[in-house]
């Protein structure tokens, strides 16, 4: 069955390249074998031990169409070969070319597969097509009091994606209770994946509707309005397929640890210390941010028995900054890791453990930067106080942002979700929970308290990330911002280096 999600190899074709002169060499052996065939076994030996000392490696460009028509050509010598095989010399040289057509054979796999991704991610610019999720009009047995509702994507996702179906009271048919669901495709999930309802009602003809809520998580959302219709003779089954969530382990070494109390902090960073203040300055107006990225002086860290609080407050004075001058009426706190070489990473793992803020118009985030400048970027939570549909107890979400050198190119936000749709508490501003992601050559894996929550193909191979903890503040000018806590506490942050 095809799988909803696969590793960072979608694309196909051999990259452009200049004609290998191995290629020539090759063909014009094989062309000399084809005419020797008939008389000469023994120089034939001779001319397969020289082609065997020809190396063959994926980075010396043969074309991947020229590498089949050489293996072509193989074929064609050894069967040429097996009508005189009764000749010593024959015999050696079929050897020969077998072993030849064997590395043939894994150069072309390993070409085929530098090919398959030499171009999907244009070296982080482009991510793979975003995949629709559709529900479609269905019906079940006459009385039946569960329902199946088939979802399905139209391709393979290099992202997981979570759809969000609700069965309610249609026409006889009511839902018991009218309830919404998660459907999660994860990578190696089958494209069609069923979520089961109670209903009631179901007598011949009656119906109950489903509906997607909302756009999917890491998705596109297609027809989402449907009816499911009580008839005789129908069949409704649930179908099986999918993995459960991965279970969070740490990779690489431990190289940074710190806790609330140890970690340190100033306005500028270094090698084992974070800067309050961001690679390019202490303000973000590009975004909306009205939050000026205090000074430690400005008071907006402090350390207590539980943590390291980052707190974000309305400032007595606007700030000013550039000339003209722009106000920043608040304070905002950031811990970046941009000059923090100690808590830099290649591939690797990140561990936050904190409580979040709850105060309308501020905006916490956990994410990783590039030393090579933004984009990309990788959130691994953000919490949008400014939209008045954010509850934070409840709240999560997480983005990829793709491009080069201040030219954002994509973005693949997953903003619905829920700690319920996987079983956690909405306890994110009353208790400290875990946030986590791993950076692999393939994969960039979110977790809360251990579980798995989103999962990207990696489109941004080889860069070096930091890790950055901030408030941000995006209210109104005028606004009092007192509504909630707008403090979030750092227990600990942890990064583990593969490389």
């Amino acid at each position: 069955m095809p799988e909803s999600s696969v590793p960072a190899k979608f694309g196909s074709g051999a990259p452009a390249s200049r004609r290998s002169p191995h290629n020539s060499v090759l063909a014009l052996i094989l062309l000399v074998i084809l005419h020797l065939l008939p008389k000469r076994a023994a120089s034939l030996a001779a001319l397969c031990a020289f082609l065997l000392s020809i190396p063959l490696h994926a980075d010396q460009k043969l074309p991947l169409e020229d590498a089949h028509k050489l293996r072509q050509d193989v074929t064609a010598a050894k069967e040429a070969l097996g009508r005189i095989r009764s000749n010593p010399d024959a015999t050696a040289a079929d050897e020969a070319l077998g072993r030849i057509a064997t590395r043939l054979d894994a150069y072309i796999d390993a070409l085929a597969k530098a090919a398959a991704s030499a171009d999907i991610y244009d070296n982080g610019n482009k991510y793979p097509a975003i995949a629709k999720v559709a529900i479609e009009d269905f019906d079940v047995p006459v009385d039946c009091t569960v329902v199946h509702v088939p979802v399905k994507l139209d391709k393979p996702s290099a992202n997981t994606v979570i759809a969000y179906v609700r069965v309610y009271d249609g026409q006889g048919g009511k839902a018991t209770p009218d309830v919404t669901k998660p459907v999660i495709f994860r990578s190696g999930d089958p494209l069609v994946k069923t979520v089961s309802f109670n209903v009631a009602g179901m007598k011949e003809g009656n119906n109950v509707k489903a509906v997607q809520i909302s756009v999917p998580d890491g998705g596109e959302r297609g027809r989402s309005n449907i009816l499911i219709t009580a008839k005789a003779d129908a069949v409704n089954e649930p179908i099986a397929g999918g993995r459960e969530p991965l279970k969070f382990e740490a990779q690489g070494k431990l190289c940074y640890s710190v806790t609330g109390e140890t970690i340190k902090f100033d306005d500028k960073g270094s090698a084992d210390t974070f800067s309050s203040a961001l690679v390019h300055g202490r303000t973000q107006p590009n975004n909306g941010e009205t939050g000026y990225y205090s000074t430690v002086d400005m008071g907006c860290f402090s350390r207590t028995p539980e943590g390291l609080v980052l707190s974000s407050k309305r400032l007595s004075e606007p700030k000013q900054v550039g000339s003209p001058p722009t106000l920043y009426p608040f304070a905002a706190a950031m811990l970046s890791g941009h000059n923090t070489t100690d808590a830099q990473f290649k591939y690797g793992t990140v561990e936050w453990v904190a409580k979040m803020p709850n105060r309308k118009g501020s905006w916490p985030a956990l994410w990783l930067l590039p030393t090579s400048g933004w984009p990309p970027e990788i959130d691994v939570y953000e919490g949008f106080g400014y939209n008045g549909s954010w509850k934070f107890p409840a709240s999560l979400s997480t983005n990829l942002h793709g491009g080069q050198k201040g030219n954002h190119k994509f973005s693949r936000p997953a903003m619905h979700m829920k700690m319920s749709t996987f079983g956690l508490p909405d306890t994110l501003d009353s208790e400290f929970h875990t946030f986590a992601v791993t950076v692999e050559p393939e994969w960039i894996t979110m977790y809360i308290n251990g579980v798995e929550t989103m999962r990207y193909a990696n489109p941004f191979k080889g860069q070096t990330w930091y890790p950055l903890t901030n408030v941000a503040v995006k209210a109104k000018a005028d606004s009092a911002y007192d509504d909630g806590s707008g403090d979030m506490t750092l227990r600990s942050l942890k990064v583990w280096r593969i490389e």
